[in-house]
């Protein structure tokens, strides 16, 4: 009896022994699985690798706008404002997505007359139902502009100049955003954003998300000295928390009837709007020094922190599904604010018999349209 109790034992050891999931198979079933799924809202395929292609429709760039107050050679109080621009024009990219359950990367460059501007992007998103994260890198190169004006309009004193900047100049701009959905047993936020998910009725949650961004404007030295030398560079960090709500309208679904979700059709609509305030707002700003000869002797940076601003994350999209395809429109728009008095010096301006001091504020933006054909193998 003791033998046979013995056996029953060590062969129940050797059962769960050999049921126990190894890592690889942790991961695995973490990527395509969705816990404490409603199928009466939400129909959830077999997860697998997809592959797509999509085009985008994009344009992003900063506004500076620079305050100051000026002294005269007749010590008459002046005002003058500075407005710096770097923004390229509507850019169109193609690009390639792959997927595996609820990782998706995909790269993008731009098409067409180049004109040696260089517009990239790189996106990795997990992107789970109850809660994910998204990571977007693109840089622009593009010509600096800027208009500086000094007193007020109609007056003697007043004077304004208009430069475009010889030597282009790069924004570059880096997003980590996470979020999480409070009503994740029955809103699939991803559906439209990605294959593998279909919401079958309409329904929304409210979230909760923080959003990391970083973006920097780096300008050579002859393209400063072009643009009168009041902006020469910065960089930003910011860290932000908020809230919003995300819905999604379902205008058409049937299940399928078939395995490999053939009969399968679903057309949904999806709206989400999130205002987010930065909790950490870190500014770096470029002072290039110049010798009369107008060359480049060397540079003066300053550090600070900002005040916290608002910032908006906007998007709308709509997402079809038609057995294992996937067709999905999709509209994005971010925009991030900074401000701070103390960022900018003029004592650098050039303008002879003027000296004084400055505060600045702008804003990051960019929006998108992805128009994305997925197929789910």
């Amino acid at each position: 009896m003791k033998r046979l109790l013995v056996l029953v034992f060590l062969l129940s050891v050797l059962s769960v022994q050999a049921q126990e999931l190894t890592f690889w198979q942790k991961v695995n079933r973490m990527m395509t699985t969705y816990k404490n799924v409603d199928t009466l809202y939400v129909y959830q395929p077999k997860q697998g690798f997809t592959l797509g292609v999509f085009s985008i429709e994009q344009q992003a760039g900063v506004n500076v706008n620079i305050l100051f107050d000026l002294n005269s050679s007749a010590d008459n109080p002046l005002s003058g404002l500075s407005q710096y621009t770097l923004k390229g024009g509507i850019s169109t990219k193609l690009g390639l997505e792959l997927g595996y359950g609820k990782l998706v990367c995909d790269y993008s460059f731009e098409i067409g007359p180049k004109k040696a501007y260089t517009k990239r992007a790189l996106a990795l998103n997990l992107l789970g139902k109850a809660w994910g994260i998204n990571c977007n890198f693109f840089k622009i190169t593009n010509p600096y502009h800027a208009i500086v004006s000094v007193g007020e309009e109609g007056t003697p004193d007043y004077w304004q100049d208009e430069v475009v900047a010889s030597e282009l100049s790069m924004l570059r701009s880096l997003t980590i955003d996470g979020y999480y959905i409070f009503n994740n047993k029955r809103f699939a936020y991803p559906a439209v954003y990605k294959a593998g998910l279909v919401q079958r009725k309409t329904t929304g949650s409210w979230m909760v998300a923080a959003r990391y961004m970083q973006g920097d404007l780096n300008n050579s030295p002859k393209a400063s000295y072009d643009a009168y030398n009041l902006l020469d560079g910065f960089s930003t960090m910011q860290v932000a928390i908020g809230g919003g709500y995300s819905a999604n309208i379902v205008c058409w679904h049937r299940d399928p009837v078939e395995l490999r979700d053939k009969g399968l059709r679903n057309l949904t609509l999806n709206l989400t709007a999130m205002p987010v305030i930065s909790v950490f707002n870190y500014l770096k700003t470029i002072s290039f020094e110049y010798n009369n000869a107008g060359e480049c002797v060397g540079k003066k940076v300053s550090k600070m922190y900002c005040y916290p601003m608002p910032s908006f994350i906007g998007s709308a999209a709509v997402g079809m599904t038609l057995d294992r395809f996937f067709l999905s429109t999709q509209f994005t728009y971010n925009l991030y604010y900074f401000y701070d008095p103390r960022a900018i010096n003029a004592e650098k301006l050039q303008i002879q018999g003027f000296e004084g001091c400055s505060k600045s504020y702008g804003s990051f933006h960019d929006w998108k349209v992805k128009v994305m054909f997925t197929y789910k193998f």
